[in-house]
């Protein structure tokens, strides 16, 4: 899958609103922040908000299961 193909599902299915940091995030972590929010959704979580930190590189994932929230932190070293 090319990076153009990973950002239009990172905007869409992460909820990537800004398309710089889709095409960023893509290109960073290819399929695996979608592969992760695929099975955190398989085993009950919630996607809640996910935000690019554009300085650290970072995506964060915010996710809800239940009446417990949790941030998942990508950084690519």
């Amino acid at each position: 899958m090319d990076v153009f193909e990973l950002a239009r599902r990172y905007h869409e299915e992460l909820g990537i609103k800004e398309p710089g940091f889709a095409t960023l995030s893509a290109e960073i972590f290819g399929e695996l922040g979608l592969d992760i929010v695929a099975h955190l959704k398989e085993t009950g979580y919630t996607l809640k908000a996910t935000r690019f930190v554009d300085y650290e590189k970072s995506l964060i994932l915010e996710v809800i299961k239940e009446d417990k929230a949790f941030e998942i932190l990508l950084r690519k070293l």
